[in-house]
């Protein structure tokens, strides 16, 4: 009994120490709980002096390494003095798990196992987000450690609201989830050297967000990240002015940029979300399927848009962008400026290897780069400001080699051609031309979006131009220099080993000054070619380009002329060529409705010239062959025969016949004719020509003009 006793005793201590043990444990946990609650609390209390933190209850376990807080409020006041706009931020519920609470006491480390934040309300203040504020900086300027580890972060649900005087708005709701989270220094700039994490998944949706000072709000459906699957989505994107196209910049301070855009699908392959703190868009591929893209400009010119986009810096959003393929699916874009410009199109575009550098000036020398482009395009349809014509191709192609093929080409005028003129008020040159197909071979599409034109050649072929002039109207003395000249005006850059059409029609109708019918002549199985076509020429260049042309002049005879064109504008241009076997009857239209006079008969054998021209004047001669040339002139409008000019004509002046047996010196015309610089150059050259003609007969002078 009495060793009983004892062996019960024994276990007695055991246990009243066990509890002793116990109550002092509990007791040093719960007064350590609540240092911790009153550090943390303080901590959050005096965080910033523009924070005010609330919570109705904070509760930590020491034991289990976990705290939590109950219906967290911070709101954010940058200025005591306007308390209306403020950010705030509600969570009913704050779980901190893992939390190493002797780093963060002591070492100014804060380490914690999982985050979640639960059922959160954000109301984001407008005035602030206008402001561009600096709350990051300021805010992490006083916190109360240095450094932050997290092993999974989680926000779900999520409100975001957009508060101003008048309403609040949702501009997103939805959940993120974020693992391994690493930031070294909360003081420094949120870089990928400084800012690391794991895997990110995100579900965010109805996102309405006015871009502030942009006048243009965004709007996204769904927007789904799955790092781990290499996931970036985004559906039914669109971009919405706020104002409509006609009150758009009156209303906007002349924002430079509407533009309307409606994206059922982005999405973006393997993208590398760290590099986005870098202001870099990394991805392997990036895909838009059935973009559409209405923009709508004051003007066109670089240094108007190099201001701003949407009045944005994009340089403080985005420096870079690369990715491995870049497409377009199914895209219908449609371009206009206040000039009265446009562009629409529809179609596919692929680039491969894409590299796009921000820079203050949008698509400079170095802004974009890519391996090779290939594109299917349709219904592609342009104006051209200021000349009231229309551009419509019916299918555009780009291979991954450079070549462009562009199939039923139509330049069409507004109007009726004699309305165009009208409408312009001065003499214009009205075109209505069908081209069956244009081929550019080795393109260099880069280059393309550096105003330059680089191939290895253009090849138009089909094509059937009809060009009118109403002369009744006042004509625009312009000063319109030779074509080197010309060229070298021009902000393209065009270098191109060869030039050539085919198989053309050219038609060029005129309405006389004083008449009633307009005058024909037309060019059929028109061929040319040019080589090389240059614009700005460099020293290592040719000092010159070839121009070759052949045809037959109103279905008869033929015509054939070679144009030497040089760089060097101390030296002289030079034509040569010849018409051989024109029936001169069918220079009728012409000659009856412009000229007033009429061809009886007559066969241009041949006719030979060669002349130089420079910007003064045209010097050669033209030596000709006819035979049975009968010319009639005309009065009046009825275009009755004026019997004396007749007459002159018949037998003084134009000789019935001019063969090889006349001398040649009688057969030979001298060209002496003064360049008239309001003139085109295709005036310049007939007008010489006529010159050596008139010139080659006693009494030309009195030829009809």
């Amino acid at each position: 009994m009495l060793r009983s006793s004892k062996i019960s005793r024994k276990w007695l201590m055991l246990i009243y120490g066990g509890i002793g043990i116990l109550f002092i444990l509990a007791t040093a946990n719960v007064i350590l709980n609540r240092i911790i609650q009153h550090q943390v609390s303080e901590k959050l209390h005096h965080l910033s002096p523009e924070l005010k933190v609330n919570f109705s209850s904070i509760k930590s376990n020491l034991l289990t390494s976990s705290l939590s807080l109950n219906n967290l409020t911070i709101d954010y006041i940058p200025d005591s003095n306007k308390l209306q706009h403020q950010h705030s931020f509600h969570f009913v519920t704050v779980e901190l798990n893992g939390v190493n609470f002797l780093l963060m006491l002591f070492r100014r480390t804060l380490s914690i196992n999982n985050v979640k934040l639960s059922n959160g309300e954000v109301n984001l203040d407008r005035f602030l987000m206008n402001k561009k504020d600096t709350a990051q900086k300021h805010l992490f300027a006083q916190a109360p450690f240095k450094s932050i580890s997290v092993n999974h972060f989680e926000l779900t649900p999520i409100h975001i609201w957009e508060h101003t005087d008048q309403d609040n708005k949702l501009l997103l709701k939805g959940k993120i989830g974020i693992d391994d989270i690493n930031i070294n220094d909360v003081k420094k700039t949120f870089t990928t050297d400084n800012f690391h994490f794991g895997a990110i998944k995100c579900s965010l949706s109805e996102i309405n967000y006015a871009i502030p000072n942009a006048y243009h709000t965004l709007m996204i459906k769904q927007l789904t990240i799955d790092s781990p699957r290499g996931i970036l989505e985004i559906n039914s994107f669109k971009l919405i002015p706020q104002y409509n196209k006609s009150d758009f910049f009156r209303k906007t301070d002349n924002q430079p940029l509407y533009i309307e855009s409606n994206i059922a699908n982005i999405s973006i392959q393997k993208p590398d979300i760290r590099k986005l703190f870098d202001k870099k868009l990394e991805a392997e591929k990036v895909i838009f399927n059935n973009p559409a893209f209405n923009i709508y400009t004051e003007t066109m010119e670089a240094k108007a848009l190099s201001r701003s986009f949407l009045f944005i810096d994009l340089k403080q959003i985005l420096l870079a962008v690369r990715t491995d393929l870049f497409r377009m699916h199914h895209a219908s874009i449609a371009y206009e400026e206040t000039t009265g410009a446009q562009l629409k199109l529809d179609g596919n575009t692929e680039m491969d290897k894409v590299r796009i550098n921000i820079t203050d000036s949008l698509f400079s020398n170095n802004d974009i780069h890519f391996k090779t482009l290939t594109c299917a395009l349709s219904d592609i349809h342009a104006v051209i400001p200021g000349t009231y014509q229309n551009i419509q191709i019916n299918k555009l192609d780009i291979d991954h080699k450079g070549t462009l093929q562009a199939t039923s080409l139509k330049i069409s005028p507004q109007y009726d051609k004699l309305g165009m003129g009208q409408k312009a008020g001065h003499q214009i040159d009205v075109v209505d031309a069908t081209i069956s197909g244009v081929t550019i071979t080795k393109l260099d599409i880069i280059k393309c979006f550096q105003q330059k034109i680089i191939a290895e050649q253009i090849w138009i072929n089909g094509s059937n131009i009809n060009i009118f002039r109403d002369r009744r109207l006042p004509r625009i003395s312009q000063y319109k220099p030779l074509p080197v000249a010309f060229l070298k005006t021009i902000p393209i850059h065009i270098r191109v080993h060869h030039f050539k059409v085919t198989e053309s029609t050219l038609l060029y109708e005129e309405f006389p000054k004083d008449g009633l019918q307009t005058g024909l002549l037309k060019i059929e199985k028109l061929q040319l070619s040019l080589s090389p076509l240059i614009s700005h020429p460099g020293p290592s260049d040719p000092d010159h380009m070839d121009l070759n042309m052949e045809g037959s002049i109103m279905g008869s005879g033929t015509i054939k002329a070679s144009v030497y064109l040089p760089f060097n504008p101390g030296k002289d241009y030079s034509v040569s060529g010849a018409i051989d076997n024109l029936d001169l009857t069918s220079l009728n239209s012409s000659a009856e409705n412009l000229g007033k006079f009429h061809i009886e008969s007559g066969l241009l054998n041949n006719l030979s010239f060669q002349f130089s021209l420079n910007d003064e004047k045209a010097s050669g001669k033209v030596e000709g062959e006819y035979h049975n040339l009968v010319v009639d002139k005309l009065k009046g409008q009825q275009k009755k025969i004026a019997k004396f000019p007749s007459f002159m004509l018949k037998n003084v002046i134009i000789p019935k016949n001019k063969d090889k047996s006349m001398p040649v010196d009688r057969r030979t015309g001298i060209i002496d004719y003064k360049f008239d610089h309001t003139r085109f150059i295709s005036f310049y050259l007939l007008r010489s020509l006529l010159s050596g003609i008139e010139a080659s007969f006693t009494f030309g002078f009195l030829l009809p003009k």
